[in-house]
């Protein structure tokens, strides 16, 4: 820690927080005297009101995510009840998302994840790369629960509905220059065209962002002088052709370049170190290759025609690919001991036809979804002694039918069903040693094996008006995660061997309300999770291995409040609780099979007890221009990032609490420039945000390997609007 930087910290928190206070999501801009803004979303692929939706949803808006700095879905958690985003370990570049303590831990392309992210109603189907920058963005959605029937596999957590910006047809465009600690640079700009022949128009959005490290490499045998390093490139492009009143296309191109190296990883080994949490270095020396890389990039072309007043038909198809890198160290210390290299190539395509329409009192969606993807990797190991080769890769193959109903059984009662039939077929081939000891000398040979999953998800809910702006809520839903092979077991027979899908019932009731005249703004859900053949992964020293080795209940609370309590200012506030049991967890030897019963001692990853977030948000129109202050301050219990023993309390994360604030003063002098400062983990908080266990299920050799979350950044930016 940097004893010299505390009073800097305190001093900008302290300026920042005494021009006033944060809000949260969707609802930050909208306080003046007529109430909070009415916010509309597409979570059930319908336009809807958010307060008359029967599902925990939490809405962030364009101007909620700059405001706040969101640049990418690491930063939504902060502000979202139950949900944990991190980087994956050891990388920049990759997803780790937990919603009500569903969580894939590896983002090997041969696990699937738990949160499906959607980019404009197209599936992304990886967590490798998932920490992607996607420019333009009108809003995002965080739908929590199981959304197995509208958005199919891997949704048992929930769903992130990211929901980019369309042409305007208007001649406007921003330039927006940031600059910060250590370094940091951002240049953003966006313009939209005018309608070409009243029919056509684009718009084209670019982000550079460059950082210096947090932490030095003091290594002469290494490639890198700094670790968490950020050079990030992002694009879009749209062009919407409306060719009549009732028929569109829309055509989106988006890419995402990073070129960062890793975050540093600290190692703590039993009997060694002590196991309490240890300060956050401010250097290593670490050796080799070490980078942390991805390309991603994505084309989509969505055609809608209301057929008429009662019916829209929409088409949505995409390709999207994905090209990762990564290289790092993994014993700590300046020698060859372990390390490993990444690279993976991904490529997705997907069809989805889509009917909405109404008759009398019944409403419906209902949709044909075709997804097919390949995966192809290679991940060596440099184990001192040489190099460990290893390369896998697999094809899935889905097709589903669904249909989501609700019919109005009168003004005041609202009964909704949904249903979802997905069959999935996977191939998989790989070229692994048996075991790392000998495999150096005896490599084994190429080895293919495949399997289909069927699945069907169900949803029922009934929503019921107890007075104007007050609904309550009954849902019981289903999810599934997709079965698969492993990638990164110890034996060969092992990685051939599929693991089956996990499956999910969820309970839950909730109370969304507005209260004097739509000033205050309080909703409720609570959930009970009922989760079989759970898919518990574990990284086992050089290896890692998946199991279907569990049950397990998920209770939990989740409130969110809004409240405009002056013109001017707005408080916002959000709680999540979490209780999760395992009923049954049993473990088995990679090498001899036996069972070991870890029910009781085992952990639930990323899954805090206790996590909220308060913010208050000022704003107010001034001689200078509209000054709007704020301040957000998050707490997290403690929790881990792995669930296996004895490993996992080389994993934990302690409790911690974040401060981020921002100033901004818009439209200055009545011209068309603005200005912003801002300010994250403005205390300095050094805490950690995951990590990887050492060791094997023996317990002859356990540790841990740790990475913390960002020191204090700062900065500023001036935009101009044209």
């Amino acid at each position: 820690m940097n004893i010299n930087k505390k009073p800097l910290n305190a001093a900008i928190a302290l300026a920042l927080i005494s021009m006033a206070n944060s809000t949260l999501a969707a609802q930050e801009q909208s306080t003046k005297k007529e109430g909070l803004e009415v916010i509309q979303v597409t979570a059930q692929k319908r336009v809807q009101n958010l307060q008359e939706l029967p599902t925990a949803v939490t809405v962030f808006n364009a101007q909620a995510l700059a405001d706040k700095g969101i640049t990418d879905v690491e930063d939504l958690s902060v502000y979202t009840p139950n949900m944990q985003i991190s980087e994956t370990p050891g990388g920049s570049t990759g997803a780790t998302i937990a919603i009500r303590g569903s969580v894939t831990i590896n983002p090997a392309v041969t696990w699937e994840p738990t949160t499906g992210v959607y980019i404009d109603g197209v599936f992304v189907s990886k967590n490798v790369g998932g920490l992607f920058d996607v420019a333009a963005i009108e809003r995002v959605e965080v739908l929590r629960g199981p959304q197995g029937t509208l958005y199919g596999k891997n949704t048992i957590g929930g769903a992130l509905n990211i929901v980019t910006r369309k042409p305007s047809g208007e001649f406007t465009g921003e330039v927006r220059v940031g600059a910060g600690n250590y370094g940091m640079t951002d240049v953003y700009v966006t313009a939209d065209s005018a309608q070409i022949n009243d029919k056509l128009s684009f718009n084209f959005t670019a982000n550079k962002k460059q950082r210096d490290g947090f932490y030095d490499n003091l290594s002469t045998s290494s490639d890198i002088d700094k670790f968490k390093e950020l050079d990030s490139t992002s694009l879009r492009f749209g062009a919407l052709y409306e060719h009549s009143d009732n028929l569109e296309f829309y055509y989106t191109y988006d890419s995402s370049n990073k070129k960062n190296t890793p975050p540093l990883g600290q190692v703590y080994i039993a009997g060694a170190m002590p196991e309490d949490t240890k300060d956050r270095q401010e250097s290593a020396a670490l050796d080799g290759a070490i980078f942390d890389r991805s390309k991603s990039s994505g084309h989509a072309l969505t055609v809608t025609w209301q057929q008429s007043n009662n019916l829209t038909i929409k088409s949505i198809t995409a390709l999207r690919e994905i090209d990762y890198d990564d290289g790092n160290d993994y014993d700590g210390a300046d020698f060859l001991g372990f390390h490993t290299y990444r690279h993976v190539e991904h490529e997705q395509v997907s069809q989805e036809l889509q009917f909405i329409g109404d008759i009398d009192n019944l409403t419906y969606v209902a949709g044909l979804f075709y997804f097919k993807e390949e995966s192809d990797v290679n991940n060596p190991y440099v184990l001192g002694f040489g190099t460990v080769n290893n390369y896998y890769g697999v094809e899935s193959t889905s097709v589903a039918a669904y249909g989501n109903v609700e019919y109005r059984l009168s003004d005041k009662l609202m009964l909704a069903g949904g249903l979802r039939w997905t069959t999935e077929e996977k191939s998989f081939y790989i070229e692994h040693p048996d075991d790392f000891s000998a495999a150096y000398f005896f490599p084994l040979p190429y080895t293919t094996a495949g399997d289909t999953w069927n699945n069907t998800s169900a949803m029922a809910s009934l929503n019921y008006e107890l007075a104007d702006n007050i609904h309550s809520y009954v849902k019981v839903s289903q999810g599934w995660k997709a079965g698969g092979f492993n990638g990164e077991a110890a034996t060969q027979a092992l990685a051939v061997k599929p693991y089956a899908p996990e499956e999910v019932i969820a309970y839950e009731w909730g109370l969304k309300s507005r209260w004097l005249d739509q000033r205050i703004q309080a909703n409720i859900a609570v959930f009970y999770n009922d989760i079989t053949n759970m898919q518990m992964s574990e990284y086992l020293g050089a290896y890692s291995d998946i199991q279907n080795a569990g049950s397990a209940k998920v209770a939990g609370l989740e409130f969110e409040l809004v409240a405009a309590l002056t013109d001017d200012l707005t408080l916002n506030f959000n709680y999540g609780l979490l209780d999760p049991k395992y009923d049954k967890f049993i473990t088995y030897d990679v090498y001899t099979g036996v069972a070991n019963d870890v029910t009781d001692s085992a952990e639930f990853p990323y899954s805090p007890k206790n996590k909220w977030s308060l913010g208050l948000n000022y704003i107010s129109e001034t001689a200078l221009g509209e000054f709007s202050a704020g301040a957000d301050y998050s707490f997290v219990d403690d929790h881990f990032a792995f669930h296996n023993q004895p490993s996992a309390q080389y994993t934990r994360i302690e409790k911690y609490n974040l401060l981020n604030a921002r100033v901004s003063l818009k439209r200055i002098a009545g011209s068309d420039f603005s200005a912003s400062i801002w300010g994250k983990n403005m205390t300095d908080e050094e805490y950690r945000i995951n990590g990887v266990p050492l060791g094997d299920s023996s317990g002859v050799f356990i540790g841990g390997l740790n990475y913390y979350g960002d020191p204090v950044t700062y900065g500023a930016e001036i935009t101009y609007s044209f």
